[in-house]
Formats: C-alpha cells, sequence, structure tokens
C-alpha cells in the first residue's frame, strides 16, 4: 500500500511572527493556547506550519 507524505513549512516561532508581523510572544501564546500546532523538535525547539497560519487566520484567498 502507497502513502503520500503531504509536505509542511515549518518555521521557527521568530520567522513565523516576522511572516505575521507580530512578536514572537504572541506566536508562543497562540500555540500555548491552541490556536496554532506546535510542533516540538527537541527540548527548546518548536516549529509552526505556515499553511496552518494562512488557514487560521484567514491568509489565503
Amino acid at each position: 500500500m502507497a502513502t503520500t507524505a503531504t509536505s509542511r513549512r515549518l518555521v521557527s516561532l521568530t520567522e513565523a511572527a516576522a511572516y505575521l508581523n507580530t512578536s514572537k510572544a504572541t506566536m508562543s501564546r497562540r500555540v500555548a493556547d491552541g490556536t496554532l500546532t506546535g510542533h516540538r523538535l527537541g527540548p527548546r525547539t518548536v516549529r509552526v506550519d505556515l499553511d496552518e497560519i494562512d488557514r487560521v487566520f484567514g491568509l489565503t484567498s
């Protein structure tokens, strides 16, 4: 059975904050309150998906 992997555009909280023109603290709060999914890659490394950001904040047309 073949499976297809979906590609994700994972970026750091700092990069996501720059993408939305907001602060890293705001991005951290959105992950903490469950608005965005944080993908933990290590003890201090968290990434968020730009496609999810687009969808949650209505940036897609």
